[in-house]
């Protein structure tokens, strides 16, 4: 679909950029993120090739700010066609380590975000008459890695939520698909492994497009993205 309304959190920095800046070709824009100041470069970026693009800065975790975030696309575009929950947090540790507050960060953030937005995002996407839903996931939601284990919890409820999802929303036409990348050269593993043992965020915003580039008749359900050396 050209011209489609994109709506992406996490925007500011690493697989959320990318795919904004690839999809910036084909789509007009909602970037949603914390750091004001990424935002403004990206999109003053996308906008110097010619792209259409609106940014929110925001905190997923404010109370009552999916339906806001809703509504500013509305206000900017007219309407939302995709919803890409990309915004997440990495922490990894030993459960001996793992307090409350970590966890209740882990999936706050990984799991109920995603899941108020997209019931926010629903109406609008049902009433263009069908949309999709991408959710990054990770492939710590399927393969066991020691000391991920709250972080892993997160993201295979995440896979389970939106297969549950995808069924729900099947006869109105939405679409849900998973993208699942192992390690990825981005800020949240810093220096962990060597970049040449790292798939590129360009790789997943790649994924991402291989999705919604998909006609009518086809729905892609889920894509692992590993970098060649192993998912990690």
């Amino acid at each position: 679909m050209l011209n489609r309304v994109v709506l992406i959190t996490g925007a500011s920095s690493g697989i959320g950029a990318a795919a904004a800046r690839r999809l910036a070709r084909s789509s007009r824009l909602v970037l949603v993120a914390r750091r004001e100041d990424r935002l403004a470069q990206l999109a003053k970026d996308i906008r110097d090739e010619g792209g259409e693009v609106h940014t929110i800065a925001t905190d997923l975790l404010t109370p009552g700010c999916e339906n806001a975030i809703v509504d500013e696309t509305v206000q900017a575009f007219g309407g939302l066609d995709v919803l890409i929950n990309n915004a997440g947090v990495f922490l990894t540790g030993p459960l001996a380590e793992s307090d409350a507050g970590t966890i209740d960060a882990v999936f706050n953030l990984n799991v109920r975000a995603p899941m108020l937005l997209t019931r926010a995002a629903v109406p609008q996407l049902k009433a263009n008459g069908g949309g999709w839903i991408i959710n990054i996931s990770s492939i710590a939601a399927v393969q066991v890695f020691p000391g991920c284990g709250v972080y892993a919890a997160a993201k295979a409820a995440l896979d389970q939520w939106s297969r549950v999802i995808r069924e729900e929303l099947r006869v109105d036409g939405v679409r849900v698909s998973v993208v699942s990348p192992g390690a990825t050269a981005t800020e949240a593993w810093g220096d962990a492994l060597p970049s040449e043992r790292m798939s590129r965020a360009e790789d997943i915003a790649a994924a991402i497009h291989y999705c919604l580039d998909q006609p009518p008749t086809v729905s892609v359900d889920q894509i692992v993205v590993t970098p060649p050396a192993g998912p990690l």
